[in-house]
């Protein structure tokens, strides 16, 4: 009879070879909200007609380059007053993260600075707009990359230009470079999730040797892309042996990229786990995985935490 560490070698390499062997499921592409700080007394507020311009800009040139985009008024209307203003960062990602339905996965915090100078030499005045822009794992608060538009010399200001007149003037300048700063953002967006080859099943930590090199060459293996993901599997009233075991399956799940004990008792583990697979797949895997292991048990999802509770039988 095999021990129980070498059985669940082979289980996982098992159930990593009947999920090589199913029908390739695409990766989703990340759910995005656009969302601006305003906090900075120097910076456009909200509800101004130049921050409306940038962030319909913002909006859809990552809506055309594939994304999910969602208006955050629209997702967090129900929860949050959708005209407050001079918002901090630490709100913006709160409300991101209590949004459910749909569940966000990026969120695009921008800035905008935008003033008028006048030249030491004439009556020569310039406008002046400054955009920084920044992507942030709406789960894990990871950075994905930031880029800002800045020190570009725009047309100067007709004689006479009143508020109405620079408001105009402004917005049109900040919805141009709106345009840049999005399509900077969604180029690092697009290096983070683009599919990459090396996350087979059984490739993970474990695999007896020579199999992974057949896990690999499976039919129906694909690239793994998609946001990398982490989240927090927590497992309850399991024996030490059975903890060892799972472990040793979600090391072999697709698209997995590597885990991290955060604590472990007699009959509880609790790990932080990063992958490329969507929160159905990997909630699928796990529920497998009880199966395979012969473990009654139940699986919850909320959040980013997977839950996993083991089902005491006589």
């Amino acid at each position: 009879m095999l021990p129980i560490r070498a059985a669940a070698r082979l289980a996982a390499l098992s159930l990593g070879l009947a999920l090589a062997a199913g029908p390739a499921l695409a990766q989703p592409k990340p759910n995005v909200v656009v969302m601006g700080e305003d906090a900075d007394e120097d910076a456009v507020p909200r509800g101004n007609r130049i921050f409306q311009r940038v962030i319909a800009e913002l909006s859809e040139t990552m809506n055309l380059r594939g994304y999910n985009v969602y208006d955050e008024t629209a997702v967090a209307m129900g929860f949050t007053q959708p005209n407050r203003v001079r918002r901090r960062d630490a709100e913006l990602i709160e409300v991101a993260r209590a949004v459910s339905n749909p569940p966000l996965d990026v969120v695009a915090v921008f800035q905008i600075y935008a003033s008028a100078s006048k030249s030491a030499y004439s009556d020569i005045v310039r406008p002046e707009v400054r955009i920084p822009g920044r992507l942030l794992n709406v789960r894990t608060g990871q950075s994905l990359g930031s880029f800002e538009v800045a020190g570009v010399q725009l047309p100067p200001l007709p004689q006479g230009c009143d508020r109405e007149c620079l408001l105009e003037r402004v917005g049109g300048e900040a919805k141009i470079i709106a345009g840049d700063v999005a399509a900077a953002l969604t180029a690092k967006l697009d290096g983070v999730v683009a599919p990459r080859r090396g996350a087979e099943p059984g490739a993970g930590a474990g695999a007896a040797p020579g199999a992974g090199a057949a896990v690999a060459a499976a039919p129906g293996a694909e690239a793994c892309g998609g946001l990398p993901t982490a989240y927090v599997v927590r497992m309850t009233g399991f024996s030490a042996q059975e903890v060892q075991a799972a472990e040793e399956y979600m090391a072999a799940f697709r698209c997995y990229e590597h885990h991290r004990p955060v604590r472990a008792g007699a009959s509880a583990a609790e790990y932080w786990y990063e992958t490329r697979s969507d929160s159905a797949r990997l909630g699928r895997n796990l529920r497998l995985m009880l199966e395979h292991m012969s473990a009654p048990g139940q699986v919850q999802f909320s959040g980013n935490t997977f839950v996993l509770s083991r089902v005491a039988t006589r």
